[in-house]
């Protein structure tokens, strides 16, 4: 029976686990975002150039979402990340066209706060899926909160992007590194 028990709880474990190098890619892509923001300050007095940067920012983010998606959809996949992917992208569609400084605020606030809503989602629907599921989605809604509040100062909207980025990059990158199983204290009390 303590067989049984633990081929399942492994079986889950082994389902949305998600290999390190595909993990690190969205790490690039974050912490090369912040970084590009943080870099370029004194070109954030043009709203072009803050659009173009965060256009491309938040769809490689997407983009990042969309290669862990292909890489768990054949082991039964996670629609989370493919989700995220569409939404980023979707998102970074919408800001190459904003035309005001109001919208492109609006729209970065609406995909971090979406975003963060599909990670609390995906926490809750499928657990332990996705480790970082809480930490980005509270990260996320702090974003789209600051947008917000800041809606009318781009220089503030993509500043706030670029902080986010390179938190959320630190951050999966320590948990790239994370040697401990995800599902340890549950197998443990499974196996008793």
């Amino acid at each position: 029976m303590a067989a049984a028990v633990h081929t399942t709880a492994g079986s889950s474990t082994s389902e949305t686990s998600v290999s390190r190098p595909v993990k690190l890619i969205r790490v690039a892509v974050l912490m090369l975002a912040g970084f590009a923001i943080a870099f370029s300050a004194p070109m954030h007095e043009q709203l072009g150039f803050d659009t173009a940067i965060a256009a491309i920012a938040i769809a490689a983010i997407g983009v990042a979402h969309l290669v862990e998606w292909f890489t768990l959809r054949a082991t039964g996949g996670n629609p989370v990340p493919l989700l995220l992917g569409v939404v980023s992208i979707a998102a970074a569609i919408g800001i190459v066209f904003s035309g005001s400084v109001i919208a492109f605020a609006m729209l970065v606030a609406g995909w971090a706060l979406v975003c963060a809503l599909l990670e609390f989602v995906g926490s809750t629907v499928r657990p332990g899926s996705r480790q970082d599921a809480i930490f980005l989605g509270a990260i996320g809604m702090l974003l789209a909160l600051l947008v917000v509040l800041v809606r009318e100062d781009g220089v503030a909207v993509i500043g706030f992007l670029g902080a986010y980025a390179v938190l959320a990059g630190v951050f999966l990158g320590i948990s790239a590194f994370d040697t401990r199983r995800p599902h340890a204290p549950r197998d443990a009390a499974a196996t008793r």
